[in-house]
């Protein structure tokens, strides 16, 4: 297995290889898998679109920082160049308006969905999905907010 795990990884790929993908797609390009204030800074300056912030669900690495870790320093150090996004360790509502909060453009959701399909089909998938939106949605009337546009970090409680 891990034999097969490393062929799909390429060694050789650089920060120069952007520029031949983004020539052959003529497509918009986010990176997924940024871990440090470095790489999101390299990315914003060879205008790349967007970064997402992954740690891969802490299978990779599992010594990583958890996105939402790395999020408000990613953040001033890119500053409103490229929009950010955060992927891993969402579960909940609650999740995704402290990452918008903290700065994050949008979450990325796997594990709920993938756990909803395997416990229930589509209908799970469904589940899944409208579990998140509620969240979102009482979070939002919790905190008196009405757009996801006017939070910030200041309703973060740091422990």
């Amino acid at each position: 297995m891990s034999d097969y795990v490393n062929s799909q990884f390429d060694p050789t790929l650089s920060w120069k290889d952007l520029e031949w993908i983004r020539e052959e797609s003529g497509l918009p390009i986010m990176l997924k898998g940024i871990q440090c204030i470095e790489d999101a800074k390299t990315a914003a300056s060879l205008g790349v679109d967007a970064i997402a912030l992954s740690n891969h669900g802490g299978r990779q690495l599992d010594g990583a920082p958890a996105p939402i870790e790395l999020l408000p320093s990613v953040i001033d150090a890119v500053g409103n160049s490229i929009e950010v996004l955060v992927d891993g360790g969402a579960r909940r509502g609650s999740d995704v308006v402290k990452a918008c909060a903290l700065g994050a453009r949008a979450v990325m959701f796997g594990r709920p969905y993938l756990y909803g399909l395997g416990a229930a089909g589509e209908l799970g998938v469904q589940w899944a999905l409208d579990h998140i939106t509620s969240g979102i949605s009482r979070t939002m009337a919790l905190i008196g907010e009405t757009s996801i546009k006017n939070l910030s970090s200041e309703i973060i409680v740091k422990r």
